[in-house]
C-alpha cells in the first residue's frame, strides 16, 4: 500500500456479476457505487478508514484485475472539443509512494506566522466534507489536530478563517499532498486538432464497465 505505516495487508478480488448489478441500483438508493465496490472487493480493512490516496490506489486494482489492463473511456479535447474514444493503459499510470517516515498526523510550520500545526490526511470517511472546493474550506479545520500547541477543535475552527491566506493554503497544501499516490493525468494527442492536452482518467462509476 501507499502508506505502510498506516494501513496493514489487505487481499482484493475482482468485481462479480452480482456486484455490477447493485451497483446499477446503488445510487437511487442513496448509496455510493464506488464505496459499495470497496466494500465487497477489500477484505481485511474498515474502507472508510483508507486514506483516499489509497482508495484511488485499491480502485484502480480491482478494475484492473476485473476488466484487464485497458481502460476504454471517451474524452473531450480542450483545445477543439472533439471526443475521442481511447484505451487507456491503467499499467503506466504513475504511482507516488508515501515516504516510510511521513507520519499522519505530521507537523509543520507556517510560512507566514511561523507557527506549528499539525494535520493529517483525508480518509474516505471523510469525503461528506469534501465534495467540492466550498466544503473544503469550510472543513479545513478538520484535518489540522492542533495549532500552535492547541487541540481544541473550536479553536481551530475560529483561528483557520483569520489566518493569513499562505499560511492557510500551506495547509492545505499539506493535507491534499496531491503529489502523492496515483497520478490519474496522462498526455492525450488530439485526433482532429493535433494538440496535446493534460487529461485526468475519470474515476467513477463508468471506471467499473467495460461498456
Amino acid at each position: 500500500m501507499l502508506f505502510r505505516s498506516a494501513i496493514p495487508e489487505v487481499t482484493i478480488s475482482p468485481i462479480k456479476f452480482e456486484d455490477e448489478k447493485q451497483m446499477l441500483t446503488s445510487m437511487k438508493n442513496g448509496i455510493n457505487p464506488i464505496n459499495l465496490i470497496l466494500s465487497k472487493c477489500v477484505k481485511g480493512i474498515d474502507y472508510n478508514s483508507l486514506l483516499l490516496m489509497d482508495k484511488i490506489l485499491l480502485l484502480l486494482k480491482i478494475r484492473e484485475i476485473s476488466y484487464g489492463e485497458e481502460y476504454p473511456a471517451t474524452v473531450i479535447c480542450p483545445k477543439c472539443l472533439f471526443k475521442s474514444d481511447i484505451n487507456v493503459d491503467l499499467t503506466k499510470l504513475i504511482i507516488k509512494s508515501v515516504p516510510d517516515d511521513l507520519g499522519d498526523p505530521r507537523e509543520i510550520t507556517l510560512p507566514k506566522l511561523k507557527k506549528t500545526a499539525k494535520v493529517r490526511f483525508p480518509r474516505v470517511q471523510d469525503e461528506q466534507f469534501m465534495e467540492n472546493q466550498e466544503q473544503i474550506y469550510n472543513n479545513i479545520w478538520r484535518f489540522v489536530t492542533e495549532l500552535d500547541g492547541i487541540t481544541d477543535p473550536v479553536f481551530i475552527s475560529r483561528a483557520i478563517p483569520k489566518m493569513p491566506i499562505r499560511d492557510v493554503k500551506f495547509i492545505l497544501n499539506n493535507i491534499m499532498r496531491n503529489d502523492l499516490g496515483l497520478d490519474p493525468k496522462f498526455i492525450l494527442e488530439c485526433g482532429n486538432c493535433g494538440g496535446e492536452s493534460e487529461i485526468t482518467v475519470p474515476i467513477n462509476e463508468n471506471f467499473f464497465s467495460v461498456i
